[in-house]
């Protein structure tokens, strides 16, 4: 056998070698290993779970600043309106942490920003929608009366940029800028959504992850839920029936639910439903919409 052919088989055998030593998991995200937890505040001081109080983030793009803590920790943090507007709209940053690591435990870096997903479904089966994402979430246009720029359709709250050397990425609520940190809020029209659904699938890659509700907390501790303060919904198939914080399918609830314990009308995470905290947060966004008062 010629000298030339020699070489290239014995390179050949050599790639074989090395292709059989790597792990069938690398790159694979291992629902096991992998994980989200609810995070809000600072990227140097972040709270986690559903306690205490989460230092105020200072204004950053079209955010302001928050100058009081927030109860009720990286949850209390985590309401929104149909309209995304307000101090009041998931607050501090509220976002979600992600890390991804394979069956071996290491981190899988790289992972596109577009394939880390909140991801919703877009309505009810009774509208029409379905699929493995959040079911009882309002985020199409076809049901809320939305015009282009006010309604947007909703898919993936995709995350903030790729996961980093360690496996790590976050999928700020509100929205993102490119040119920030990963973690850090700016308001993004695209966002917007009513309903509130308890249980929003945390994805990567097609994977459904487990939620903790700290870093280093137990699995399932946690679920992603995120309150609306169209706390009642648009379930049916009505025209602009969803996207809209109304009197009074989303008032009475909230009044009846006045000194109870009931976390879905609890919007500032103090533990209970009271006047006037949680009563003038929700009356500030009675009447909106997904295109009003602001587009």
């Amino acid at each position: 056998m010629h000298h030339r052919w020699k070489w290239l088989f014995a390179f050949a055998a050599v790639l074989l070698a090395l292709a059989g030593s790597i792990p069938a998991s690398a790159g694979v995200p291992d629902v096991n290993q992998s994980f989200f937890v609810p995070q809000a505040g600072t990227l140097t001081t972040p709270c986690e779970g559903a306690t205490g109080n989460c230092v105020a983030v200072p204004a950053n793009g079209n955010l302001p600043s928050y100058s009081l803590t927030i109860g009720g920790g990286a949850v209390g943090c985590a309401v929104t309106c149909p309209n995304l507007d307000g101090n009041s709209v998931l607050r501090n940053w509220a976002r979600i942490k992600v890390v991804v690591r394979a069956s071996d435990g290491t981190p899988i870096a790289n992972i596109p920003a577009a394939d880390v997903c909140a991801l919703f479904n877009g309505g009810t089966v009774a509208q029409g929608f379905s699929g493995v994402g959040a079911d009882s979430v309002a985020a199409d246009p076809q049901w809320s009366g939305g015009v282009p720029g006010g309604c947007p359709q909703v898919r993936c709250v995709q995350a903030d940029a790729p996961t980093d050397v360690n496996g790590t990425t976050y999928i700020t609520l509100i929205g993102h800028q490119s040119t920030d940190q990963p973690g850090m809020g700016n308001r993004d029209l695209t966002r917007k959504w009513g309903g509130i659904d308890t249980d929003i699938p945390v994805m990567v890659l097609g994977y459904k992850l487990v939620g903790r509700l700290t870093t280093g907390g137990s699995a399932g501790s946690y679920k992603a839920i995120i309150r609306n303060f169209d706390n009642a919904g648009g379930f049916l198939a009505l025209v602009n029936s969803t996207e809209r914080v109304t009197f009074p399918a989303d008032f009475n609830p909230v009044n009846s639910a006045l000194n109870t314990a009931n976390w879905r009308l609890d919007f500032n995470g103090s533990g209970t439903v009271t006047f006037p905290a949680d009563y003038n947060l929700f009356t500030a966004h009675l009447g909106h919409t997904c295109i009003n008062p602001n587009p």
